[in-house]
């Protein structure tokens, strides 16, 4: 209930300024992605804590909480300092709007007293009888009534006015109850955060005794993840000289669906630091994915199959072709298509692997175009 008042109260309200570079309804729609997100790396840690063995897939969900959880408090920060922008606005605008009705009911005093004394002296028939010719007769009786229609719309700003007050009064009121709700899910997020970087902590020193096994797994992984880059390299090399196939994959920028039914991000694009090492830089060329749900791997987009190869280190994999684009699939046990099939969007591609190790349920899922490799996570929709 608070986020939707939350919402309506931002869109109706919300002056938002040119330096602000994400609109509102974009911060409310990736909150909300935050908050799946985090949901469904909190089903995976109860299901990994009654597992020692997964000490690793715990570093790697906790890692994702944490920054899902820093995130979300830049979010809920920014929405307080606009809320604070508004509310000052406001509370000014009351200040002057008060000022204004007290200077009218003020006049209106005034202009009610002096008709009170006028009544006293004459009233309005003998007013009229003292005209000294008709004309004169009727220009009193215009003054008279243009006097009493002035009196009586004086009444009826005063009315409006205190109504409008009253509204500008609510509006604030209810700000306030939704700044004190974003605050209290800050203070609700730090402790959150708080904790996962506690249990992060704890689990980072478990696995820090067993420094030679992790340095051989890291050299392992380089070597698996370089004949992979090898294998879709000369897929592009070898379709340099064929006639291109037309695809609006380009058209699909963070509009992808997902390679898995439910998953969270545990590695990410690019270079970074080991979680346990941290003297240690890693390099993915794509994503690592841990399915919350099922082990099924799914297409992505229209394509055609251009190889499916047997990796050491990601089981078997499959590379679609989109025109000028690939889609890399690694870490499957069993594969449903076969070199040349047209695929659609949301077939079943094959079974990611399941069993003992930090692999487990994990599709690495690469974007290639041309020999560009791309961050997926800018492909694939919230």
């Amino acid at each position: 209930m608070h986020r939707h008042l939350f919402i309506l109260i931002i869109f109706g309200f919300f002056q938002i300024k040119g330096a602000v570079s994400q609109s509102v309804a974009s911060l409310e729609k990736e909150k909300l992605s935050i908050q799946k997100n985090l949901e469904k790396s909190s089903s995976l840690l109860k299901k990994y804590s009654k597992q020692k063995s997964n000490t690793y897939s715990r570093i790697r969900l906790l890692d994702n909480q944490i920054a899902s959880r820093v995130r979300l408090l830049d979010i809920y920060n920014k929405e307080i300092d606009w809320l604070n922008e508004d509310i000052s606005a406001l509370e000014k605008d009351i200040t002057s709007s008060n000022r204004e009705l007290s200077k009218l009911k003020s006049d209106y005093a005034q202009l009610i007293q002096k008709s009170y004394r006028n009544r006293q002296v004459y009233n309005e028939f003998s007013f009229f009888l003292g005209a000294a010719s008709f004309n004169d007769a009727y220009r009193r009786f215009v003054i008279i009534k243009e006097y009493n229609k002035f009196r009586k719309n004086q009444g009826l700003l005063i009315v409006k006015e205190t109504q409008k007050l009253a509204e500008k009064k609510g509006i604030l009121e209810t700000k306030l109850v939704v700044q004190q709700n974003a605050l209290d899910k800050v203070v609700k997020e730090k402790q959150s955060l708080e904790q996962n970087k506690r249990q992060l902590s704890s689990s980072i020193k478990g696995l820090q005794r067993k420094e030679s096994q992790i340095k051989s797994d890291i050299s392992k992984q380089k070597k698996a993840l370089k004949k992979l880059e090898d294998a879709i390299i000369k897929i592009i090399n070898d379709s340099k000289e064929s006639e291109p196939i037309f695809s609006e994959f380009n058209l699909a920028i963070g509009k992808l669906s997902w390679p898995v039914k439910s998953g969270v991000i545990v590695s990410k694009f690019g270079e970074h630091q080991h979680p346990v090492l941290k003297y240690v830089k890693v390099n993915n060329n794509g994503v690592d994915i841990q399915s919350t749900v099922t082990n099924q791997s799914l297409v992505v987009f229209d394509g055609i199959v251009s190889r499916v190869v047997t990796i050491p280190g990601y089981n078997k994999t499959v590379i679609i072709r989109h025109g000028k684009y690939l889609t890399v699939y690694a870490n499957l046990t069993s594969v449903e298509v076969k070199k040349g099939d047209a695929v659609k969007k949301g077939q079943l591609l094959g079974l990611i692997y399941k069993g003992d190790g930090d692999n487990s349920e994990v599709l690495h899922f690469e974007i290639w175009k041309e020999n560009v490799k791309l961050n997926p996570e800018k492909w694939l929709s919230n």
